[in-house]
């Protein structure tokens, strides 16, 4: 909370010193009396104040859980929980970051006296991903204007435009190169493998007893173990990265995230391993696991807003550069299959991704694309991305070209069946 004086009567001080300061040099009285009303009204406004009071927010949605493109209402009222009379009140409502609005306004204004309660709406256009209100600002002015409180007032709301991807879908793209189950044999697991001559200190539980008691011969019954292949999630969050079709659409981070979301529900709910790698102002790197605290803190930290800050992020020092930093982390991607999600604005995901392909990696890129043909420079970047995904389907890597428009699903389905 922020108390500041405003500059409203100062002019009518100086009218006022200005007023009274002709009128004694040429000693009109008339003068000196017009004087008074200004001085009276700038006094006034000095004497101490306070408009803080007690406030209480809802907000409310017309659909909690929108499609892409879809229309929500949102209503907020602002009620004065406190005793005093509040004779100016001004709010702006803290839309996500990510929405912008399509019809009315998210300002309002009224005056409100003790329990009274104002309410108004506008109308928001939903888009892919998971947007949470920000505290609305309030504005509270005193019934002179000289004074003024600013204090934010929160309460949680969110609007989770989900894109959900079947397990099936998913195991289209992810483990679709040979080897996708991984198999082990060290003798236990739930698998049968093969039956051998029975050993000196082989297991009892091991040696088949039914063909002992049809051939009298002992042998031993071998098993393998089998898991699904890993699955790594690589986000592309450099700072190229964020780019939208315009000012009041999602970047492509912010997409990214979004589709990082998606599949990692998918993989959980098929209790699949899963990792994350984070290229972006810093790294992370979560090895592949299996687990609900595991997944949880994955989530978190594509929450984060210091690793994925929704604004785009300074460069700190001149000699950053805009490469992926993927082939540091080779060693340990072991045998997973790579998800490399980047909206492929420059070369680097393009190399990283053939790389990973010719060592063997199975890889698979998804790409949010942001590059509509509204003006010329991103007809020419659009241009530029067309003939990096055509390079990587020459090299052999699945490529899931996703428009936004389109659901996730729809788009891994046609990327599948190139």
């Amino acid at each position: 909370m922020t108390t500041r004086r405003t500059t409203r009567w100062n002019s009518a001080l100086i009218a006022a010193l200005l007023t009274s300061g002709i009128g004694a040099l040429v000693a009109d009285s008339t003068l000196l009396l017009l004087s008074i009303p200004p001085v009276v009204f700038a006094v006034y406004s000095h004497v101490p104040t306070s408009p803080a009071a007690t406030l209480e927010l809802e907000r409310s949605c017309t659909e909690p859980a929108p499609s892409h493109g879809q229309a929500v209402e949102v209503t907020v009222t602002l009620k004065n929980a406190g005793d005093r009379m509040l004779p100016s009140v001004c709010l702006v409502d803290g839309i996500p970051p990510m929405l912008s609005v399509t019809d009315g306004s998210a300002r309002h204004a009224a005056a409100l006296g003790p329990d009274d309660e104002t309410t108004f709406s506008y109308t928001v256009t939903a888009k892919h991903g998971t947007h949470r209100f920000r505290p609305a600002a309030v504005v509270l002015e005193d019934i002179s204007g000289s004074v003024a409180v600013e204090t934010n007032v929160e309460t949680e709301t969110e609007l989770a435009c989900r894109s959900p991807v079947r397990t099936a879908t998913l195991e289209q793209i992810a483990h679709r190169y040979a080897g996708s189950t991984i198999t082990v044999d060290n003798g236990h697991g739930t698998v049968f493998s093969t039956v051998r001559s029975y050993q000196p200190g082989d297991p009892q539980r091991k040696i088949d007893w039914n063909r002992y008691a049809r051939d009298r011969e002992l042998t031993t019954i071998s098993f393998r173990d089998e898991r699904s292949r890993a699955t790594l999630l690589c986000l592309d969050a450099r700072e190229v990265c964020y780019r939208s079709d315009s000012s009041d659409e999602p970047h492509a981070v912010f997409y990214a995230c979004t589709v990082a979301r998606e599949l990692l529900d998918t993989i959980a709910t098929a209790n699949g391993p899963v990792g994350l790698a984070v290229f972006g102002t810093e790294q992370r790197y979560i090895a592949p696991n299996t687990g609900a605290h595991h997944v949880e803190t994955i989530r978190q930290t594509l929450d984060d807003p210091k690793l994925l800050p929704l604004e785009p992020p300074n460069r700190t020092r001149p000699g950053d550069t805009d490469e992926l930093p993927i082939r540091p982390l080779r060693t340990r991607f072991g045998e997973a299959s790579i998800l490399l999600i980047s909206p492929l604005l420059d070369d680097s995901p393009l190399e990283t991704a053939r790389t990973l392909r010719a060592d063997g990696q199975p890889v698979t890129v998804i790409s949010p694309a942001v590059t509509a043909t509204r003006s010329l420079g991103t007809a020419v970047a659009g241009l530029r991305r067309d003939n990096r995904l055509g390079a990587l389907r020459r090299s052999n890597v699945t490529v899931i070209d996703w428009d936004p428009e389109t659901a996730l699903e729809t788009a891994i389905r046609a990327g599948a069946n190139r």
